[in-house]
């Protein structure tokens, strides 16, 4: 029978603690791109919050006069075509964007997968960092070393084990994404050039050099389309207690609200949860484009 700790830990502990977490603190590096992959560049203004930073543009007539929305799936450009991800690393880091993207606007538009539609949105991935696996592991280890030590109360660990681990601050990723919304006449309605980087706090570690832009991509895709369907700047609004379609849409693998959205699978689930907690690569969980992860 595994021996706990019977004393309650001391506040200087506790404080000890924190400040060796907030010692280990870092983020990934946050690049904007020059929006060359945009149909036009010279309309934004400039907004940003913590570990990302962005560039905006919306016609604020926007959110009232369209109501049909089409995704072109999220490419690649030549700038990050080189090694470091595989094929079916880039497809599920473009999907987690469009899919995403997909759930945000169709909590105003209805999506269409084909035909003309009164907007079209297309994104382009132009910059990728990285997560360094080495360092990454570190971190899931020394997670699960101290959850065991602390299991049987040995000194540190069972203070510590209270608390989450941070990233080992090395080779935190980072992803740039430029995306538009174009009308039926080919108009630029719409542009974000968006940059996010990984942090040691909040970001999962996962064995695997995609990870955290794996994860930066459904951030984005919920920037992009919240910004598209609200018309507001989604950095400067307050943070909001998620809804239940959000909970069992994005998070447990459920139906989409709109059935095109389909077309870009659905969340990993419980199966992703799980994954999640023990580092796996988001390809072990996620099936991708067009596969339902519930049953």
């Amino acid at each position: 029978m595994p021996l706990r700790s019977n004393h309650r830990p001391s506040f200087s502990r506790l404080a000890l603690a924190a400040s060796l977490l907030a010692g280990l603190a870092g983020c990934g590096d946050v690049v904007l791109t020059d929006g060359s992959a945009l149909s036009r560049r010279d309309q934004f203004v400039t907004s940003d919050a913590v570990a990302s930073e962005s560039k905006l543009f919306i016609d604020p007539t926007l959110p009232q006069t369209v109501r049909t929305v089409r995704i072109v799936p999220t490419r690649f450009t030549e700038a990050v075509s080189g090694p470091g991800l595989n094929e079916v690393e880039r497809r599920l880091i473009a999907n987690a964007a469009d899919r995403a993207l997909c759930y945000d606007l169709s909590l105003r538009y209805d999506v269409v997968s084909s035909g003309r539609a009164d907007l079209t949105v297309r994104s382009a991935v132009t910059r990728v960092d990285l997560t360094n696996v080495p360092a990454s592991g570190a971190t899931i280890t020394a997670s699960a070393a101290i959850s065991i030590a602390a299991q049987v109360g040995v000194g540190f660990a069972d203070t510590v084990g209270k608390i989450p681990v941070p990233r080992v601050p090395i080779g935190l990723g980072s992803l740039t994404i430029e995306a538009e919304a174009l009308d039926a006449r080919n108009r630029q309605r719409a542009a974000m050039i968006w940059a996010g980087a990984a942090n040691s706090f909040t970001n999962q570690a996962r064995f695997s050099a995609a990870g955290d832009a794996y994860d930066l991509a459904g951030e984005f895709g919920q920037d992009f389309g919240s910004y598209l369907a609200t018309g507001q700047d989604p950095f400067k609004g307050e943070l909001q207690i998620p809804t239940y379609d959000r909970i069992r849409i994005t998070t447990l693998g459920e139906a989409p609200l709109d059935p095109d959205c389909e077309a870009f699978g659905r969340a990993p689930g419980i199966d992703g949860i799980l994954g999640d907690m023990i580092g796996l690569p988001p390809d072990w969980t996620d099936k991708g484009p067009g596969v339902s992860a519930a049953r």
